[in-house]
């Protein structure tokens, strides 16, 4: 059973990385503001500060094994409550925090998916245009049927 000193301290930590992680996603909503609204400019300050970020993200993962492994076993992702529940069933509040982390996690892959998606479409949009003004400048030569000129 976990001493509750070291569980309590557990659950200190799991608040942080919540903190971490709606941090996180603050972040992944400003950049999809931006990149609906075209402020292409303000990216560079996202990915900088995603990056940041996702270093502490990964820091408290690393703290989450270690501490689980302290403990003498080795627990999944998926058995995170299962194992809370066998080491100290009246402590709820590790389990709700694990739970909203869970969540946290699953809106965050999904602003990012969804970021990727805008991201990608203006990719395709900007590669058009610079195909059209690329052909319009003359730079690139398609020939019709007849071989004239063509666009």
């Amino acid at each position: 059973m976990i001493a509750s000193k070291c569980l309590a301290s557990f659950t200190s930590d799991l608040e942080i990385e919540r903190n971490t992680l709606q941090a996180f996603i603050e972040i992944l909503k400003k950049e999809e503001q931006a990149l609906i609204h075209g402020r292409i400019e303000a990216l560079d300050d996202f990915a900088s500060d995603k990056s940041r970020l996702i270093e502490k993200l990964i820091q408290h993962d690393d703290q989450r094994k270690e501490y689980t492994q302290n403990q003498e076993s080795t627990v999944a992702k998926d058995n995170m409550n299962t194992w809370l529940i066998e080491q100290h069933t009246d402590q709820l509040k590790a389990q709700v925090l694990w739970n909203e982390l869970l969540e946290l996690a699953r809106a965050a892959q999904q602003l990012n998916h969804s970021n990727g998606l805008i991201i990608s479409s203006q990719l395709k949009y900007n590669q058009r245009a610079f195909t059209t003004l690329q052909c319009a400048a003359g730079n690139v030569s398609l020939y019709g049927p007849k071989g004239q000129a063509y666009i």
